[in-house]
């Protein structure tokens, strides 16, 4: 599978993504084949999920006051 930091992604997209936008790999860095740096690459696209956990103590309060 072809790496790419956010920088190259959005090049080679013709997108506009910020670090909100995507997962990056911040603890493990990679060879981008666009630029050829070690860099953070793109994982995956799409905001990081709030956990269920969290989501639900919020209802809860609310739900009880």
């Amino acid at each position: 599978m072809a790496e790419f930091c956010l920088d190259c992604w959005n090049k080679l997209n013709h997108t506009h993504l910020t670090q909100e936008d995507v997962i990056l790999s911040h603890d493990n860095w990679d060879l981008c084949e666009g630029c050829a740096q070690i860099k953070p690459v793109v994982i995956k696209l799409g905001k990081p999920k709030r956990s269920k956990r969290k989501a639900s103590r919020r209802r809860n309060k609310r739900g009880a006051s």
